[in-house]
Formats: C-alpha cells, sequence, structure tokens
C-alpha cells in the first residue's frame, strides 16, 4: 500500500508562518503570494494570510483574509471568532459581535468558542452578551470557579452590584480565603451602600493581600475617607481594557469635548503650532489628532500600553513614553516645553500639588499648562472622591496651586466634561500661563 502523498500546501505555510515569527516578513509575503496563487480556496491559506496581515499591521487585509475564509467554511466557528476578534480590534464593534454570536450558535457547548466570544464582548463593553455567554459556559461546567469569577465581574462592570453579590459570596462559601472574592464583594457592598459590610470584607481582603493597593484604596473609600490618587495599577488596567473602545465609547456614547476644545485652545494662542507639547495621560492620542501637525516636538506619555499602541497608529507623535506622568515629568528637563496638557488626568489622582509644581518646572517662560478637572462644589475639600471612583477638584485649589508653583493665574471655562448614566457630568478647563 502507498505512503499518502504529501500536502504541499501544508510545507509552504509552514514555512511562511515560520518567517512570519522570525520577523522576515519580506520572505513570508513573498512565499505566502505563491500559495495563495497555486490555492487561492485553501481556507488555511486564508487563515495564514490573516496572521501575515496582522503582523503587517495590516487590519484591513486581515479582516478581508477572514472573510474569505467564513465563506470557504462556513459551518467551522474558528474564522469567525478570528474575524470577531479582528473587527474588534478595528472598533468595528456590531459586526465584530455578529461574528461571535454565529460562531456560538454554531458550536454552544465549545467551552473554548464561548471563552472567546466573552473575550470579544468584553473588549467591546458589551455585558450583556458576555454575561449570555458566561452563563451559557457555567452550564456547562457548574460550579466552575473561574467562570463564577468572570460572571461576576461581568455583572459589576454592567451595574448589577445585586448579581455580583450574589456570586462574589458564592466563592467566598467555597473558600473563605480567596482574597479577589472578598474584595469584590467589598465593592458591591460599596455600590450597595452597605459600607459597614463592605469595610468588614475589606478589610478581610487586606489581611490576605496586604500588598495590593487596590484593595487598600477600595477599602479607604468603603471607610469614608478620600486617598490621595488612584494606584497606578487601577488606572493601568481600566484603560488597557478600555482601550480599543475608547475613542468610540468616550466621544461618542459619552459626549467627551475635552480635546477638541483644548486643542482649538492651542490653535488660539499658537496659530502656527512651532511649539513643544508635553501630553500627559495621552490615551489613544485624541488631543493630538485634533491638534494636528505639530512643527515642534509631540510627547506623549500613558500608564496603558493598549492605549499607546492605539495612539501609535496616527503617527503624530513624535515620542510615546508608557510610564507614570510622575516619573517623566521627573526625567525631563526644566523649561523644555511651551505647552503642558493634562487631560482627564487629575481625575485619577487626587492631590496634585506635586505635579503642577512638575509642570511649571518644565515649562518655558509664557508656556501655558491646560488641563480638565471634573469640578468639586464650593462646600467640598480641594479634592473629592466621588462613587465613580474619579476624583473632583475645587478651582480655589487649582488657583492655589498656580499661584504657588509660579506666581501663574488661571482662566477657568466651564463646560460639560462628558455624561453618565445619561447624567452630565460638570467641570471645568483651566489654562494657566506661566510669567
Amino acid at each position: 500500500m502507498s505512503a499518502p502523498a504529501a500536502d504541499p500546501v501544508l510545507a509552504r505555510l509552514v514555512a511562511v508562518e515560520a518567517s512570519i515569527r522570525a520577523g522576515d516578513l519580506a520572505a513570508a509575503g513573498a512565499a505566502l503570494g505563491t500559495v495563495l496563487a497555486i490555492a487561492p480556496n485553501d481556507v488555511r491559506a486564508a487563515l495564514v494570510e490573516a496572521v501575515f496581515a496582522r503582523a503587517s499591521q495590516d487590519s484591513h487585509r486581515e479582516i478581508s483574509a477572514l472573510r474569505r475564509a467564513v465563506a470557504l467554511t462556513p459551518r467551522w466557528p474558528v474564522p469567525r471568532l478570528e474575524l470577531g476578534k479582528a473587527l474588534a480590534r478595528a472598533d468595528e464593534q456590531d459586526a465584530a459581535a455578529a461574528a461571535v454570536d454565529k460562531a456560538v450558535e454554531l458550536a454552544p457547548d465549545d467551552l473554548g468558542v464561548l471563552e472567546a466570544a466573552v473575550a470579544v464582548a468584553n473588549q467591546a463593553g458589551n455585558y450583556a452578551s458576555a454575561e449570555r455567554y458566561l452563563r451559557a459556559a457555567l452550564a456547562l461546567q457548574p460550579g466552575n470557579r473561574q467562570i463564577t469569577r468572570a460572571l461576576a465581574v461581568c455583572c459589576f462592570g454592567g451595574a448589577r452590584y445585586a448579581e455580583a453579590e450574589l456570586l462574589y459570596r458564592q466563592l467566598f462559601d467555597a473558600d473563605d480565603r480567596d482574597a479577589q472574592a472578598l474584595a469584590g464583594l467589598g465593592e458591591c457592598l460599596v455600590q450597595l451602600r452597605r459600607r459597614d459590610e463592605a469595610v468588614v470584607s475589606l478589610e478581610r481582603a487586606l489581611a490576605l493581600q496586604p500588598d495590593d493597593a487596590s484593595i487598600r484604596f477600595n477599602l479607604a473609600i468603603a471607610r469614608g475617607e478620600t486617598p490621595v490618587t488612584q494606584p497606578n495599577e487601577m488606572t493601568e488596567a481600566l484603560f488597557d481594557g478600555y482601550s480599543m473602545r475608547f475613542d468610540r465609547h468616550l466621544v461618542g456614547e459619552l459626549k467627551y469635548r475635552v480635546p477638541k476644545r483644548v486643542a482649538e485652545l492651542v490653535r488660539e494662542r499658537h496659530p502656527d503650532l512651532r511649539i513643544d507639547v508635553l501630553d500627559l495621560g495621552c490615551g489613544t492620542g485624541l488631543t493630538g489628532v485634533y491638534l494636528g501637525g505639530v512643527k515642534g516636538s509631540l510627547v506623549g506619555v500613558d500608564l496603558s500600553a493598549g492605549m499607546l499602541e492605539r495612539a501609535q497608529r496616527h503617527a503624530i507623535y513624535t515620542r510615546l513614553v508608557h510610564d507614570d506622568l510622575r516619573a517623566e515629568l521627573r526625567r525631563s528637563a526644566a523649561a523644555s516645553y511651551d505647552c503642558v496638557i493634562a487631560n482627564d488626568v487629575f481625575v485619577y489622582v487626587g492631590d496634585i500639588a506635586q505635579i503642577v509644581a512638575d509642570c511649571f518646572r518644565v515649562l518655558r517662560r509664557g508656556g501655558m499648562l491646560i488641563f480638565s478637572c471634573e469640578t468639586a462644589d464650593d462646600g467640598e475639600h480641594d479634592f473629592v472622591l466621588r462613587q465613580s471612583k474619579r476624583y473632583a477638584h475645587s478651582r480655589a485649589y487649582l488657583e492655589r496651586l498656580c499661584s504657588t508653583a509660579d506666581g501663574a493665574r488661571v482662566a477657568f471655562e466651564n463646560l460639560d466634561l462628558r455624561q453618565e448614566n445619561q447624567v452630565a457630568i460638570p467641570g471645568f478647563i483651566g489654562v494657566a500661563q506661566r510669567p
């Protein structure tokens, strides 16, 4: 009996993938072109083309290749899942949801498919779909702690705190040393305004994980205290998870107008844009996009690698720094910038005295600090922590800090920063010029 014939297409595709892994995209592209010419209807070739396109940062080609793979094998869920992931990365969230929904329909009992569908739904902030997939997974594996925990997180993200509480209690009942279950339970109880119970839960969590800054932060909130800043790891985790849908969600759904207005203020003072700019907490680069072509340097700083990856795509910033903004300010030379921008940054810090002082240190004479804040009422302290875990600041506090730093005066402009649960969040933009 003769041996089965070798698969020439498979051998070529293995070589293409090896070149991609080695970073030799030129060789991979040439070899892939040969495969596609001899086997245009081979789904494996379409999938490898998608891998090549992603490595080449060509999202259009990646999506096109995956659509072809779906058309070639309409009953196979894998290409649909990969298409959903690619569409989500391209911020085509509705199409991504449709692709993964179909994949789940084709393989409703496949935990791997459900897990991938949850990831795409969470990336889009679609908690209802994520919950549906998680409940299907939990029905397949009742009592699975990982799935139960993910479902609790999902319910919390969808503001379903009572349901999240029950799930965290299930986890705790099964293991009374589960610090993360206790921490999650404590956060739910804070949102449900049962602070005494929250304190007990969070104290137990902190006893189990005494070095966890996030638990310590939430415990302070439960006690009615105002921590001076949000832990970096909380901010980083928030925005890494948010980065893929940040622009669409914040500008579209939350009506976030600050970057556009700040760019207008910069252009009013420097119409030729012959300036050096430091963009603190630059996120996905919205401010840079609205500014356009700065003739000097445009440096962006952010804690979130996911946000910086999105900002890099605009090809506007001369340098992007993955670090805490305080560290970058300390590294920066004195009088090295004409403009320092801090949009939606102070809401995660609280005590901003040192940051403001450092901003004025790196500004040249005549340079300006532009920032946005949520408004603390006249009867409140210099800064207060809201239920949203965002800080609000008083105008008097900002005036005092800028005056102390370099005798600068602040001009304020009131505006609604964004919407939260269909309610406008009042705030202001401040512009302080170094004398």
